[in-house]
């Protein structure tokens, strides 16, 4: 088995080597790809029974979390997919085009549950005639099928594998031109859209929140209280928008920059990157959730009628 991308630790042995790097992937994606999967399930189990959360906001961020799930199941495939190995054709363009696929369904999903809330602060009263609330099973099957088409390109001929290939490498997958176009096509605009629109709702929300608080002080001479909550949670929306593009998307973004436009990176380097960035990413709709305590009713319905159980056994003994 050959290894990629430096000496591999050392000039170690090629089995030592895969085998350490197989070790190191194994270590750093198994509890992360863990915790996304078991927070994925949290969530969706809290929106489906719930029914006061059926509504096509929700369908979209169940759909959001559907493409977060399978990110977290396959999590260790991105890394591995710098290592060359001895996959037949059909297997190594599976096992590089399926996780492509899944996390452009990832970041289309993400864009449509953004746009979602953008048009329902920024145009509130067109909101219920759009085709963004009506045409649901239209729109996220749009937004599964064109990261389908587009993952399933190297299939169909744009790649560079020749007939006398025997290695599995992604470069023999991907040509240069198709992650050019992925990167820069498809992967950095969806994300400065995502940044503009939320920054568009927040600037929007500042102004609907002084608003208030005008309006407040005309009623009411005292407002400091209200002033100093409405600040908060606006101090809170902002941290929070920074934390998402800071924490969760500049590490995705030196991820893929690195691993594609920097040559002769150490590959105990690129597999943390790989593991960090795309698990960084993963993280998004936790983030979008976590304030909203009407995802977790169902959970705390759960335990509250654990711990009456719990109570009355006692009782009994």
């Amino acid at each position: 088995m050959n290894e990629s991308w430096d000496d591999c630790f050392n000039h170690s042995s090629p089995d030592t080597c895969f085998a350490s790097q197989k070790a190191l992937i194994d270590m750093l994606s198994a509890p992360l790809s863990s915790i996304i999967i078991v927070g994925n399930l949290v969530i969706i189990a809290g929106i489906v029974g719930n029914r006061r959360l059926h509504s096509p906001a929700n369908y979209y961020l169940l759909s959001l979390l559907l493409s977060d799930l399978w990110t977290g199941l396959i999590l260790p495939s991105f890394p591995r997919m710098s290592l060359k190995s001895g996959f037949s054709f059909q297997v190594c363009f599976f096992f590089h085009t399926f996780p492509n696929f899944i996390f452009l369904a990832f970041l289309s999903n993400l864009l449509v549950v953004h746009y979602d809330r953008y048009v329902c602060i920024i145009h509130p009263f067109h909101y219920g005639v759009s085709w963004i609330h009506n045409c649901v099973p239209v729109v996220i099957l749009t937004a599964w099928a064109l990261p389908l088409i587009f993952a399933s390109l190297p299939l169909v001929g744009w790649n560079s594998w020749s007939p006398g290939t025997t290695l599995c490498y992604f470069k023999f997958v991907f040509p240069p031109a198709y992650i050019y176009l992925e990167t820069y096509g498809l992967l950095i605009p969806s994300i400065l859209a995502i940044t503009a629109m939320t920054a568009r709702v927040l600037h929007v929300a500042r102004g609907q929140m002084e608003t208030i608080k005008k309006m407040h002080r005309v009623v009411q001479s005292d407002a400091t209280s209200l002033e100093r909550q409405l600040d908060f949670k606006y101090a809170k929306c902002i941290i929070g928008f920074f934390f998402i593009f800071l924490v969760c998307w500049v590490p995705y973004i030196v991820f893929i920059h690195v691993s594609f436009f920097v040559r002769n990176i150490g590959t105990r380097t690129h597999i943390i990157l790989s593991c960090l960035g795309t698990s960084s990413a993963a993280v998004i709709p936790f983030v979008l959730v976590i304030n909203n305590r009407e995802y977790f009713d169902l959970w705390r319905k759960v335990f509250q009628r654990v711990g009456r159980c719990c109570a009355k056994d006692e009782d009994l003994n």
